[in-house]
């Protein structure tokens, strides 16, 4: 088996195939681990689940072209919402003691017949104050920029099982001799700072105040819970302020269909053109690791027992 252990050995690229070569091997007190190296921050999970992993990057940086921007800014609209509450009056044109009357689950979905939870007796029914239809003071951020992604070499240090795990796709690994170096068999040499934290963010984008946009409201009264009976149908009720409707017959107030005649939201324009990054990425120590190929330590030590 001497030549099928120099060929394996060869590949390794170690020094020599003889008597008395030094088959590479973690030894116990120079900590071994299985270590992975990726272009991208897509960490893989350790062998056997274990969660005492080191994670760590070298030469980490942002695309020199995007390094500062996180992206374009850009707002959404600005919403319409329909008339969210109702008074009952007892008394005509809308004045003396009145019944609020919650509409917030008539929107939801518009149009439905939604019914009065305590429903207004016909004799304490004399005019009606409807809140109008309303527009959205500000447009939120379409979107928020995510940060540019990083670039560099990406390494975790997972504990050493004493046998290799295929789909791992890691190398063995030790610490250096006393002076730095490197031993014959782990002279494949990194050195990786400690993945502290990535501490940078987008700085918000921000919007003007709407324009345009229309806002009507049609708001439906019934005197039964099924909406069969309708007592008025008040239509283009707008932005502009709360209308008092008289009521024409003294009967009960009992459910309400709420629905929107014009629903055209405004719109606004981005104050901030594009999202910055803030902040920096954030390192520890560095550690040197001397590494083998994982998959060739595994082919020496069975040509060895062999």
């Amino acid at each position: 088996m001497r030549s099928t252990s120099c060929l394996v050995l060869s590949a390794a690229a170690l020094l020599g195939c003889g008597d008395g070569i030094e088959i590479p091997k973690p030894r116990a007190n120079a900590n071994p681990v299985m270590l992975w190296v990726g272009d991208t921050p897509d960490f893989p999970i350790c062998p056997d689940g274990r969660l005492d992993y080191w994670d760590g990057w070298a030469d980490v940086s942002m695309n020199p072209q995007y390094q500062n921007v996180c992206g374009p800014c850009a707002c959404g609209p600005a919403a319409c919402a329909l008339p969210d509450r109702m008074l009952a009056h007892e008394a005509p044109l809308c004045a003396g003691e009145a019944m609020k009357i919650n509409l917030a689950g008539a929107a939801d979905p518009p149009g439905h017949c939604a019914e009065i939870s305590s429903p207004v007796p016909g004799d304490a029914f004399a005019a009606i104050t409807i809140r109008p239809p309303t527009m959205a003071r500000t447009c939120a951020p379409a979107v928020q920029p995510a940060l540019p992604p990083l670039s560099g070499k990406f390494a975790r240090a997972c504990p050493w099982t004493d046998e290799y795990v295929a789909d791992f796709k890691g190398l063995a690994c030790i610490t250096p001799e006393d002076d730095g170096s490197c031993r014959l068999g782990f002279d494949i040499r990194f050195e990786f700072q400690k993945k502290l934290r990535d501490a940078r963010t987008c700085t918000p984008c921000k919007c003007g105040a709407p324009v345009g946009g229309n806002c009507v409201a049609d708001v439906l009264l019934f005197s039964d819970a099924s909406c069969s009976n309708m007592l008025a149908s008040l239509n283009e009720i707008r932005t502009e302020g709360e209308i008092c409707h008289e009521a024409q017959e003294a009967s009960a107030l009992a459910a309400v269909r709420v629905v929107f005649a014009q629903d055209e939201p405004g719109t606004c324009s981005p104050t901030t053109e594009v999202s910055l990054v803030d902040g920096t990425v954030e390192s520890g120590e560095t550690r040197i690791f001397c590494c083998s190929r994982a998959e060739l330590v595994e082919v020496i030590h069975a040509s060895a027992d062999n």
